[in-house]
């Protein structure tokens, strides 16, 4: 089983158009009439959603006292890491350059709404 982080926003607009600038596609065929959610796809590989501040706190209702963003990180695997830096370093505050670590090279940023996502070389993750 695989978590499938979704990612609480302002404006699902702005984040579409974020994303879509770093390469990641979005489908938004799944959601049914007036769900302001999205899907997030990179590499062809689902990768998480996009979903309403607004709409997710009337989903769910415990949310509604929680700040957008939160204290911790998502990982994103790519095939190119440098490819992939140098595209997202146009569009998106880089918060821990590329590195290598353990064998593995890999960077962070941060989206528009303050979630800090690593991007790591796939070929450098062992499946589980």
């Amino acid at each position: 089983m695989a978590f499938a982080p979704c990612f609480s926003v302002k404006d699902t607009a702005a984040s579409i158009a974020f994303y879509e600038k770093l390469g990641f596609t979005v489908d938004s065929s799944s959601a049914e009439a007036g769900d302001d959610i999205h899907m997030l796809f990179h590499g062809g590989d689902f990768c998480g959603m996009l979903y309403s501040n607004a709409q997710l706190k009337e989903w769910l209702p415990v949310l509604a006292d929680t700040p957008i963003g939160f204290a911790g990180m998502h990982y994103l695997g790519v095939d190119d890491i440098q490819e992939a830096h140098d595209r997202f370093a146009r569009h998106a505050e880089i918060v821990k350059p590329l590195i290598e670590h353990n064998g593995m090279r890999l960077f962070y940023f941060r989206d528009l709404d303050g979630y800090v996502i690593g991007v790591n070389e796939k070929s450098a993750v062992t499946p589980g």
